[in-house]
């Protein structure tokens, strides 16, 4: 039999099994919900501003297929320019989307604001 050290705990133990990594199951369940909660944790201003910017894009459309808005309009409902998921490349222009919403600055400061997916 080998001993090895729990990651969790840091306790010496003798392995039963060639790939126990842990000293009993709960320290790897343990361990395994703290990596989570980091994970999580680092995520959580990212995903809090693309939420919010994904409900106001929702919002602002209210159902119609697509929608033109001013730059103060969007600042205003608090949208972040700053953090979006992906670019797409619709009707041979590049959009800016949050999720299942994409938004394309026109020029003057008007945005069009398109739902992907319906």
């Amino acid at each position: 039999m080998q001993t090895a050290k729990d990651p969790l705990t840091g306790e010496s133990f003798l392995k039963q099994r060639s790939n126990q990594v842990f000293a009993n199951r709960e320290n790897q369940i343990k361990y395994n919900n703290l990596k989570a909660l980091q994970k999580r944790q680092a995520m959580a201003e990212v995903n809090t501003i693309l939420n919010k910017n994904r409900s106001i894009l929702k919002s602002t459309l209210n159902g119609n297929k697509e929608v033109v808005k001013s730059l103060d309009f969007l600042l205003g409902a608090g949208f972040n320019f700053g953090c979006s998921t992906h670019t797409i490349k619709h009707n041979d222009k590049k959009w800016n989307c949050i999720y299942d919403f994409a938004y394309l600055l026109m020029g003057n400061k008007q945005f069009k604001i398109i739902q992907l997916k319906q």
